[in-house]
């Protein structure tokens, strides 16, 4: 299992070149991708596809059986994150056939290490649901992790996905990142609602890494009645729209449910 690089072509372990020089073939999500990293290290050493339709087919695993050394490679990357794979691996240790993995660039490490949040413990999601209403109701499934964070996205989804996000976790410290290592890496940190703006304005390209912030206490119990009895003290001084602007800064929540809990606290002061 051979990572190869997600962006820059020095991105590489000497290693790593040396085992796809030398392998009796190498297995590649798509051959037309693989042939640019071959042709850029006068790499001579057969392609064959191994994707998520084949990776235990016959056409793969009977060249296995053969008791050669052979090499799979994802698109860019490490092989089996997000990638196809992991059935051939499964294979393999079914048959006691020995796998190394040739470590290398990984997005999400890359990602993770420059977003300013929490690396001690992070949780991988990958790409999630592109519906709106499966997304929806995964994210809320997950809201409650106290670990950082990490998403796949695509261009055309990741406005809704950053809006569904912050309405669903609040507005949490975040670092977007797309195009890691390449001429025009972009990383954006700041919150989710800054995230939203930018990218209202400014059109998505490239694939992109989210790494969000994961729940610290500011839903507890504690924390929240907290928050209401902050959010009751502003309203008596200020208005209703600067008191839901605080509150939502202070605590990192999303301004539609503090709006709506304002709501509710104004419509019970005037029945009383």
């Amino acid at each position: 299992m051979v990572a190869t690089p997600i962006g820059n072509m020095f991105d590489i372990s000497l290693r790593a070149i040396y085992i796809l020089k030398t392998v009796k073939c190498v297995f590649a999500e798509d051959t037309r991708q693989a042939k640019k990293l071959f042709n850029f290290y006068e790499i001579d050493t057969p392609l064959v596809a191994c994707h998520e339709y084949n990776e235990i087919d016959e056409s793969v695993i009977s060249k296995i059986k053969e008791g050669e050394k052979y090499a799979l490679i994802s698109d860019a990357g490490s092989p089996l994150i997000s990638d196809p794979g992991y059935r051939l691996v499964n294979w393999c240790s079914e048959h006691e056939i020995e796998v190394f993995v040739i470590p290398g660039a990984c997005s999400l490490i890359t990602a993770l290490s420059s977003s300013g949040l929490p690396t001690d413990s992070f949780i991988f999601y990958g790409f999630i649901a592109p519906k709106e209403n499966a997304r929806v109701n995964f994210l809320k499934s997950v809201k409650d992790a106290t670990e950082t964070m990490i998403f796949f996205e695509s261009p055309v989804r990741i406005l809704k996905f950053l809006k569904n996000a912050c309405e669903i976790f609040g507005n949490r410290r975040c670092c977007v990142c797309r195009e890691l290592t390449k001429i025009y890496e972009e990383k954006l940190r700041g919150t989710l609602q800054e995230m939203i703006n930018y990218f209202s304005e400014n059109q998505p390209k490239g694939e992109f890494v989210i790494v969000i912030a994961g729940n610290t206490d500011a839903n507890s119990e504690e924390s929240e009645k907290n928050m209401i009895e902050e959010l009751k003290t502003l309203m008596q001084s200020e208005s209703l729209k600067e008191s839901v602007q605080k509150i939502s800064e202070k605590y990192e929540v999303s301004k539609k449910n503090i709006y709506q809990k304002a709501l509710e606290f104004k419509k019970n002061f005037e029945d009383f």
